[in-house]
């Protein structure tokens, strides 16, 4: 059965079947909510950080003064 907690109650420690360990998650209306771990894998994440990183070198090299 799940757990329900108070309504003061803002985070606890939990499973995460993504991250397989315990981690801390939110609590949404005295139910244990989704997982707040930094390190909690996000599908997609990885193209929006590759394409972020990209983005970042290009603009590491300097202003485009000629653009076509």
């Amino acid at each position: 059965m799940p757990e329900h907690y108070t309504k003061n109650t803002l985070e606890c420690t939990a499973w995460c079947a993504r991250c397989q360990r315990m981690t801390q998650h939110r609590v949404d209306g005295g139910r244990r909510g989704p997982c707040i771990d930094p390190q909690h894998p996000v599908a997609g994440a990885k193209k929006d950080e590759a394409r972020r990183r990209r983005q970042e070198k290009e603009s590491a090299k300097g202003p485009r003064l000629f653009d076509k």
